[in-house]
């Protein structure tokens, strides 16, 4: 008896061991593979996003080749006058970022000689206030996200090779598998089916959801709007960020907020404000759901 006792005992150690071996060894692989593995999900994540536009053009013509590079071809222009949008609007916010500064103190002074019931010694502290809500911190932040933008952009030509080999893989391997394995073939091919329909799904509504909040975002505090200087660049902040769950767009609605009530009067910075906000709860308890 304390035998058996002792061979389950071991067993369930040697078990333990190799889950921990097999966690370290894929852990350093997710490591050391980085440069590898985030293009290859940033290809899939494409894929599944290009899949509906591109079923909808092949029906319409019937030839996957050219479904599949109008819909490609589409994508790169589009992310190629997106960048030099963007990059034009960053360099208008950086050289604005003096002017800002200014009315930042002008501001900061203005509170801080005002009777505010006891808040006015935070506004007197200018470095707390400084840390806080500094524009050179926040222009800190947005080169930040942007010089890691464009790392990604850097990494496009092997996003691309992947996406290719995707593409011209999606049924030879369907074929092989059912070679393969004629026996699983019609139940593995109904599972795949249904998995990559919800996949599908919940991407491009993801996708559209963050279009939509950014749109509107940008809208508002475009010079439709409330004319904020960067409004581009953060219109496409939310759109990045809001893929981040629950925190995502409330981070990307912090800087243009901070800048509103710097450059705008009170009230009309609480307006856009209440209007970010709506827009924030609208997409994402409504519409998103």
């Amino acid at each position: 008896m304390e035998e058996f006792s002792k061979i389950g005992i071991d067993s369930k150690r040697t078990t333990a061991a190799s889950v921990a071996i097999v966690g370290l060894v894929v852990y350093l692989a997710l490591i050391h593979l980085k440069s590898i593995l985030m293009p290859l999900a940033i290809a899939v994540l494409l894929y599944f996003m290009i899949k509906p536009p591109e079923q909808y053009i092949y029906k319409k013509v019937g030839n996957r080749f050219f479904s599949y590079g109008t819909v490609i071809l589409t994508f790169i222009v589009t992310i190629y006058f997106i960048s030099i949008f963007l990059y034009d609007n960053l360099s208008q916010f950086i050289d604005e970022v003096p002017e800002i500064t200014a009315a930042f103190e002008e501001k900061r002074a203005k509170y801080a000689d005002s009777n505010l019931y006891g808040l006015e010694a935070i506004f007197s502290d200018a470095d707390l206030v400084a840390e806080i809500a500094s524009p050179s911190n926040i222009e800190t932040f947005v080169i930040a996200i942007l010089g890691s933008l464009g790392g990604f952009l850097g990494t496009m030509i092997t996003v691309l090779i992947f996406l290719l080999f995707i593409v011209l893989e999606e049924h030879t391997i369907a074929q092989r598998f059912g070679a393969a394995f004629p026996n699983s073939y019609d139940r593995a091919k109904k599972i795949v089916s249904e998995s990559t329909e919800s996949i599908t799904a919940y991407v491009v509504s993801k996708v559209t959801c963050s279009a939509g909040q950014a749109l509107v975002m940008t809208i508002i505090i475009s010079p439709i709007g409330f004319d904020l200087p960067g409004w581009f660049l953060f219109g496409i902040l939310c759109f990045l960020l809001d893929f981040i769950p629950i925190l995502g767009a409330l981070f990307a609605t912090i800087p243009p907020v901070i800048i509103g009530f710097i450059m705008l009067e009170p009230l009309t910075a609480v307006l856009m404000l209440a209007m970010l906000i709506g827009n924030q709860q609208v997409f994402g308890s409504f519409v998103e759901p």
